[in-house]
């Protein structure tokens, strides 16, 4: 009784996940959180003999399984260019489209502040899925937003940006980024890309480059 109890609990936690999995903006994200409920689905209907159950959640988890092998080989391509090059009125259209994210991620983020950095756009493929702004005092650099939209937070960006062009940024005569954490990603995502916190200050991050 007590193990049929326990199955059902694991059904009503199966949907439960894959309904979770139904409201993610990155379809990375998307699924790997379906692929776990359709195992844990599928190990439900294994439990009660129900089949179909079985068969369906197992096709469901192999398609899940191939398409995230298939974004793991995809390799996309980056490229960043200064918002100067690219003009300010677009750098304002790119804001303005996207400011209720950015301001989720950056609290009190206005277009002015953006004015007096040096601001890129970020390419992926040839679309405008990001934006990075920093601010440069000497051989510090301190970043004001680094910012992807919803469907393209996977990490390759950070990488593209911290690894792939940290030469670009030296050239610039930069030595180190400086970051604050102001959205709960923010912490992994910044250790995820070389990172390391800072002693004495609360929610800050540098990188040496």
């Amino acid at each position: 009784m007590a193990m049929n109890l326990l199955f059902v609990v694991m059904g009503y936690t199966a949907s439960l996940i894959i309904f979770v999995s139904m409201l993610m903006t990155n379809v990375y994200r998307l699924r790997q959180i379906n692929l776990a409920g359709a195992l844990l689905f599928a190990l439900y209907g294994y439990w009660f003999k129900a089949w179909p159950v079985v068969l369906m959640n197992l096709l469901i988890a192999g398609v899940d399984i191939w398409i995230l092998l298939q974004m793991m080989r995809y390799s996309a391509y980056f490229d960043l260019a200064p918002a100067t090059s690219i003009g300010k009125e677009y750098l304002h259209r790119f804001f303005l489209f996207h400011e209720r994210e950015l301001r989720k991620h950056s609290p009190g983020l206005t277009f002015e502040d953006l004015v007096n950095t040096q601001a890129c756009i970020l390419f992926r493929n040839m679309l405008p899925v990001g934006l990075f702004a920093y601010r440069q005092e000497g051989q510090d650099a301190e970043i004001v937003l680094d910012f992807m939209i919803a469907d393209y937070r996977d990490y390759k960006a950070g990488r593209f940006l911290y690894k792939t062009k940290r030469m670009y940024f030296k050239e610039q005569g930069i030595k180190r980024f400086r970051a604050v954490a102001r959205h709960p990603s923010h912490p992994k995502y910044f250790l995820r890309n070389g990172f390391v916190r800072e002693d004495g200050k609360s929610g800050a991050f540098v990188n040496e480059l």
